[in-house]
């Protein structure tokens, strides 16, 4: 199965931020990112992280990982 162009961009983006994110916050916390935009939120758990990014993104794709792991996208 191919990766869609909005996950590896979301890929990109979480492995060019990971060292900075890494400094600054443990490995458990997740951060989602806009693949269009760069623009990025974290939290404690998957689910506020997600309601952090839909309150600033409504629509469109989003990439969510731990600091510490790799993901993938959600809807």
């Amino acid at each position: 199965m191919l990766k869609s162009a909005a996950v590896n961009l979301g890929e990109k983006l979480y492995r060019k931020l990971r060292p900075k994110l890494a400094e600054k916050y443990d490995p458990e916390t997740y951060v989602v990112i806009n693949p269009k935009s760069g623009e990025y939120v974290t939290a404690e758990t998957s689910d506020e992280a997600m309601k952090k990014a839909r309150a600033a993104n409504p629509k469109g794709k989003l990439f969510i990982a731990q600091v510490g792991r790799i993901a993938g996208l959600l809807k």
